[in-house]
């Protein structure tokens, strides 16, 4: 069983049982901090459809944060660990990484989870404010020169940082938030045809492809799976 709250614009808590088994996830950019089996791990950013691990005996909790908000969490530049699951404890330093389990500890006991999540969350939230900018650009398919350039930035530092922030270039960012419009349609019924125009695909083989790389099934199997 699987279950996901939606807690502010840049976080999310899920909770996964071990009867779950393993399941294909989408690419979302996203970076989930993984309680299980009283250890923490992070699930960097994805650019690329992944399996989950096996949960633990008491099942998974995760708090997952949105594109651009993890690096001030775990004060480390994500370009190091994309489409990566590695050990908080091999990321952050010591004191810091004690502070982050101790937080998700309470997240999965419920005691004081508002208090631990806000704490996490408003870590993200201190995040510079170009972040949400590069998103809202992204969405648009702005060009990356023009998107730079409205931010304030040479194109070169622009890159460099989504990089270290993201822990991936802005043309992925570009076709995460691409991909994540077609299976929003798709859910909502729109035909491949029409998700694939929407969208921002050249054409249907184009979304096929794509979906293939990042969500790990055909938008055909998505659209079934989601019915």
């Amino acid at each position: 069983m699987y279950s996901e709250v939606r807690l502010s614009g840049a976080a999310a808590l899920w909770r996964s049982d071990h009867s779950a088994g393993h399941a294909v996830i989408p690419a979302d950019g996203c970076v989930d901090l993984i309680l299980r089996d009283g250890r923490v791990d992070v699930a960097g950013p994805s650019t690329r459809w992944l399996e989950t691990a096996p949960d633990g005996t008491d099942g998974s909790t995760g708090l997952r944060l949105a594109p651009g908000r993890a690096a001030h969490v775990l004060r480390i530049d994500l370009a190091t660990i994309a489409d990566q699951l590695v050990p908080l404890d091999d990321l952050a330093a010591a004191g810091h990484a004690r502070r982050l389990r101790e937080t998700m500890l309470r997240v999965a006991s419920r005691s004081g989870r508002h208090e631990a999540v806000s704490r996490i969350a408003a870590l993200g939230d201190e995040s510079a404010p170009w972040i949400d900018g590069a998103r809202r650009f992204a969405f648009h398919a702005v060009p990356a020169r023009d998107a730079a350039a409205s931010l304030g930035m040479s194109e070169r530092t622009f890159r460099r940082r989504m990089l270290a922030t993201f822990g991936y270039g802005y043309g992925t960012l570009v076709r995460l938030e691409r991909a994540r419009r077609a299976q929003r349609m798709l859910r909502s019924g729109s035909s491949i045809a029409d998700a694939a125009a929407a969208a921002g695909f050249a054409d249907q083989p184009h979304l096929s492809r794509e979906f293939q790389r990042l969500v790990g099934r055909s938008p055909a199997q998505f659209a079934l799976s989601t019915a």
